[in-house]
């Protein structure tokens, strides 16, 4: 007696966790079909780095002046670009246990603490002039935030200067405030297709996604639901698929919508579960699947102590120097902190870089280099190795992918990418980060297989598991019709609660 209470219970738990989360999970099956082709816009895509191409070259006055900063405080990023036709100083050090930011004129130190209405459709005209388009930015208006420009990335850009570009892709620039940068970019396809797909998918929605805590326990308790949801509906679809009585054979007592969803779930519930289960997975939940200690800490080492105010002006100064005797126009120039020490990584807008040391010198990446972040970051056994081809952990469709790197090779055959230009850390694949590897990048995108199979697989796969759900949805609603009462239960089907 107590079995068959426990399976009418879990009859009854399917039916209305169906009822109540049957409609999220098909916009998800819908909307994970729209993102195969269709990803969240950004300024890098493609392999193009769009802001940084939108950049006039970096000019620098023939004397910098640098802001008065405390000589101890650490500097966390330092970065001479060009805000339309000024140079300017993007700063971000801290003082005690406070983080600040600062962007400051390079001709006289001055703080530029807020990026007018004029000065956004400045940076906007040099953008169109510098990527050879066709129109006249227009001012939209000023804004905190949106659907765009929603995620914890943008906080510190906050508030957004929109300007639309008036070109044939109706490109609209999130122009910071605070720091002149081209945050975003959409053009009109990109934001109907994102609405369509990311934002939905996600559950990017302004007012949700603002509260951060709130919504990454959203995501991971409704993921967890819909796992449940499967599950008992794995179990309820297999019982009911057994030898029947009146026929001797093995059938499904369903008929109608009823009969497709239990045969749609029998062969595709499975991936149903995995992509509710690797939904889950991708929040690395609780600490879950994220880099594990002994890795961070070797990347740490690898950076060394803080650079601080004292060490970088006379950095600065000599990047400045170098900057007016190059010949090759340079769109950005920003700090990275290596082995303890600055470097700098020149760019250009065609996306080439140059590593110049704190004196102003080219100071390659070089094997000695590389053997020395080999050291800091692996063992006496670690070994540093050219990368010109993915593996398992470092290919397209990760979390990164450039190539060539450099792969270093450590204890737990702990894996390290790095820029082969730069020397900085692209990627760590250690436990946490392959974990995440097998139970959310291979069981939500099928990244196991290359383009176009993964497409197809992935096509075939969202066909089956939309069926199943979209069946579901469909019973859900005549339950709801009904008052929530049953119809056409089978004869040997235990009834629900």
């Amino acid at each position: 007696m107590i079995k068959a209470r426990l399976i009418r219970y879990l009859f009854a738990i399917h039916r209305w966790m169906g009822v109540t989360l049957g409609l999220l999970m098909l916009l998800w099956c819908l909307t994970g079909v729209v993102m195969i082709w269709n990803p969240y816009p950004s300024t890098t895509l493609d392999d193009r780095d769009y802001r940084v191409e939108g950049l006039a070259p970096v000019s620098a006055p023939d004397v910098i002046t640098l802001p008065a900063i405390p000589d101890a405080a650490p500097v966390s990023s330092a970065r001479i670009e060009m805000l339309g036709a000024r140079p300017v100083l993007s700063l971000a050090w801290s003082e005690g246990e406070e983080g600040k930011r600062g962007l400051y004129d390079l001709a006289n130190a001055a703080p530029v603490e807020q990026i007018s209405e004029a000065e956004a459709l400045d940076v906007a005209r040099t953008y169109v002039e510098r990527h050879k388009l066709k129109g006249a930015p227009a001012f939209i208006g000023s804004m905190e935030r949106d659907e765009f420009v929603v995620a914890g990335y943008f906080n510190s850009r906050r508030p957004f200067h929109q300007v639309a570009l008036k070109d044939k892709e109706d490109t609209v620039l999130y122009i910071s405030s605070k720091t002149g940068e081209v945050s975003q970019r959409t053009t009109g396809s990109q934001r109907v297709w994102t609405w369509l797909g990311a934002i939905p998918h996600w559950l990017f929605f302004t007012e949700l996604r603002r509260n951060t805590p709130l919504w990454t326990q959203v995501i991971i308790w409704t993921s967890l639901a819909g796992c449940f949801l499967t599950l008992t509906g794995l179990f309820v679809g297999l019982r009911q698929f057994r030898r029947r009585k009146s026929t001797n054979k093995f059938a499904s007592p369903y008929r109608g919508v009823k009969f497709w969803h239990h045969m749609t779930g029998l062969v595709f519930g499975v991936l149903v579960l995995t992509f509710s289960f690797s939904g889950f997975t991708s929040m690395q939940p609780w600490g879950w699947l994220e880099n594990i200690k002994a890795s961070g800490e070797a990347a740490e080492r690898y950076s060394g102590s803080p650079v601080t105010w004292a060490q970088l002006k006379p950095a600065l100064e000599a990047q400045a120097a170098a900057l007016r005797t190059v010949s090759r126009e340079r769109s950005t120039v920003a700090m990275i902190q290596l082995e303890g020490q600055p470097w700098f990584i020149w760019q250009s807008a065609d996306g080439s870089r140059r590593r110049l040391d704190a004196s102003g010198q080219p100071a390659p990446f070089d094997d000695a280099a590389r053997q020395r972040a080999t050291n800091l970051l692996g063992s006496a056994t670690a070994r540093f190795e050219t990368m010109t081809v993915p593996d398992e952990y470092y290919y397209p469709g990760a979390s990164s992918s450039d190539l060539p790197a450099v792969r270093i090779v450590g204890e737990g055959d702990t894996r390290f990418y790095l820029d082969p230009d730069t020397g900085a850390v692209r990627f760590i694949a250690d436990d946490g980060a392959k974990g995440f590897r097998v139970l959310h990048m291979a069981l939500h995108t099928f990244d196991f297989v290359g383009s176009p199979l993964r497409e197809i697989l992935l096509v075939l796969a969202m066909i089956g598991v939309t069926a199943v759900c979209a069946f579901g949805v469909w019973m859900g609603a005549r339950k709801i019709a009904r008052g929530g009462k049953l119809d056409n239960l089978p004869a040997d089907e235990p009834p629900a609660a």
